[in-house]
């Protein structure tokens, strides 16, 4: 049996020292390769071709009637169908630190809490300016105190912010004072009724001010008499402007829809945001008497040009802050505006 074995495999020519199979096998080896190759050829420029979809843009922003619009928007569903996602924090605070993380691509801020953030050595861009104070932020009093004049000697609270400082400072001056002729005491947004119990007078802005207003409380002074001084602006880290192009180009359509909606239906935008607010449609109509909510063409005229009117308003801001310690450096705000979104949206 072995020896028929042996036979058959020699007249097949397969024995150890035949060749003859071998080049068929490479053959076939190579042309299989061949066929795998070129079928990846094909294949991967048509994956490569695929977009890929951007990430989540997330936006934050604590509660402020100059940045309910965005809000506005999401509701009536301008935001649909995109990666546009607002995140709601309580403080400014909580919106900074959540910024400097970069667990955030952008906020809305004021612009001395921008100038803030950038001190620390992050690019950040404002690409849309929301709101000029216009009488929204406030200084009120004891029901006993009714003049600026007889704050001196007083205890004052005011948030450690540029915006607190500018209002308090154009308080003073107007009454003849120095920050020598009362006491300061640092209290957050959102202490600001606990500190006016405690208090004689406390700076203060919406929805906070409705509600000490409530408790007695006398206006003594507002940012309409300090005009274009305290600005809120929408920022977003620099490098978001690429990453995240069709989601920020749908978070300023949308917001100026929202706008459009509230010009004409203004009623029915207050219902819409009382919920959020926690005041009544009539307070928040009334809250927006304080505000100055710029068109697209009041966007556009600040943003554009190489030295934009946005940055000389900031360059200015950032003197101010320098010269009353609250930031470390002069901050540089060269190209710090971008118009590259607003252009984008239809008049």
């Amino acid at each position: 049996m072995v020896r028929l074995v042996t036979y058959s495999l020699s007249h097949l020519n397969l024995s150890p020292h035949s060749h003859r199979i071998q080049p068929r096998f490479s053959e076939s080896l190579f042309h299989c390769l061949k066929f795998i190759f070129l079928a990846l050829v094909l294949i991967l420029p048509l994956s490569s071709c695929k977009p890929i979809p951007e990430a989540p843009l997330r936006i934050a922003s604590n509660t402020w009637p100059g940045y309910e619009p965005l809000y506005l928007a999401r509701t009536l569903g301008y935001y649909q169908n995109s990666q546009v996602n607002l995140v709601e924090m309580t403080s400014a605070s909580e919106v900074i630190h959540a910024l400097r993380n970069h667990t955030i691509e952008g906020a809305a801020l004021t612009l001395d809490e921008v100038l803030t953030v950038m001190e620390d050595g992050y690019q950040l861009k404002v690409i849309l300016v929301m709101d000029f104070s216009n009488g929204g932020d406030v200084l009120l009093s004891k029901p006993e105190i009714s003049s600026l004049t007889q704050l001196k000697g007083k205890n004052i609270a005011v948030e450690y912010t540029a915006v607190g400082a500018i209002l308090l400072n154009g308080a003073l001056d107007a009454a003849e004072l120095s920050a020598r002729d009362v006491n300061i005491i640092a209290c957050s947004f959102d202490e600001h009724q606990a500190c006016y119990t405690q208090a004689d007078a406390v700076v203060t802005f919406e929805p906070n001010r409705t509600n000490i207003l409530a408790l007695g409380a006398n206006q003594l002074f507002d940012s309409s008499q300090i005009p274009g001084r305290i600005i809120d602006v929408l920022a977003v880290h620099s490098d978001a402007l690429d990453s995240h192009p069709k989601a920020l180009e749908q978070l300023i359509k949308g917001y100026f829809q929202a706008i459009d909606y509230f010009k004409q239906k203004p009623q029915a935008a207050a219902e819409l945001m009382k919920a959020r607010l926690q005041l009544t449609p009539r307070e928040i109509l009334h809250s927006y008497q304080g505000l100055h909510l710029p068109s697209l063409a009041e966007n556009l005229d600040l943003l554009r040009g190489e030295t934009s009117k946005l940055e000389e308003i900031a360059s200015e801001l950032s003197i101010f802050m320098h010269e009353r310690r609250l930031l470390s450096r002069k901050v540089s705000v060269k190209a710090l505006a971008s118009d590259r979104f607003t252009l984008e949206v239809n008049p």
